[in-house]
């Protein structure tokens, strides 16, 4: 946040925009929503942030990261998709009547682009209506977060684990390992990540069982050494 308060405070433009994802894709820590709303209200930027991994996993009824964190009203414009949490295909932007005018004039993409399908609308509605009345599914998320952290000793924070091993070897041989004891779990290497912090990405999900936990904890230790593996996001936040 050091770098981002230099650059606000620095800036002579009228009118700033900062843009974040919510629940980072490939450390998975949380952007620092509530150091972001206090930094939104002396500098007055319009906050936008990509909720597509926060998104009907994260929020009392799904609502995301932001709802997580109980800044929904501070938020300008959430973006997301549809193909992860959703099970559908496409995207959405959520925002006040005004912006949603705006974009409809002017975003180029929104323009030249065809409609979204009848049945895909449909689905996604429907997504909604169980995101918001089968809770269990994201309380299934979170315990299985709370198994791993029980298990391995890792401080993970959300359902996206991301264990860096170091080198592309190391994280190709541990991924190799797992898949031979059922688990396909992708070696993450450059040009995705920098050199030297080659990982293995994890991504829980409301199906898999404290047993399932068990058995990928099991094997995931044959492979690599919990005391020594490192992981990025450890304080829940990531550093913007």
């Amino acid at each position: 946040m050091i770098h981002l308060k230099a650059l606000l405070s620095s800036s002579t433009m009228q009118k700033k925009v900062v843009v974040t994802d919510s629940l980072f894709s490939m450390d998975g820590d949380f952007a620092p929503m509530i150091e972001l709303v206090k930094l939104r209200k002396q500098h007055d930027f319009l906050l936008v942030i990509d909720d597509a991994h926060g998104t009907f996993v994260c929020g009392k009824n799904g609502g995301g990261v932001a709802e997580e964190f109980h800044c929904e009203r501070d938020v300008d414009i959430c973006v997301g998709t549809l193909s992860k949490a959703a099970g559908c295909h496409g995207g959405f932007i959520a925002c006040s009547k005004r912006w949603k005018q705006l974009i409809q004039s002017r975003g180029r993409s929104f323009i030249f682009s065809t409609a979204t399908p009848l049945p895909i609308a449909a689905a996604a509605h429907a997504a909604v209506i169980v995101a918001r009345k089968e809770t269990w599914r994201r309380r299934a998320i979170w315990s299985r977060v709370q198994d791993f952290r029980a298990l391995t000793g890792i401080p993970i924070n959300s359902p996206i684990i991301s264990l860096v091993v170091g080198s592309e070897e190391k994280a190709l041989k541990a991924s190799r390992s797992l898949l031979k004891s059922g688990f396909h779990v992708t070696a993450i290497r450059p040009p995705t990540v920098p050199p030297n912090s080659c990982r293995l990405r994890v991504t829980l999900s409301a199906t898999h069982t404290r047993a399932d936990i068990e058995r990928f904890t099991t094997a995931l230790s044959n492979c690599v050494n919990f005391q020594e593996i490192g992981i990025h996001g450890s304080s829940g936040y990531a550093r913007l």
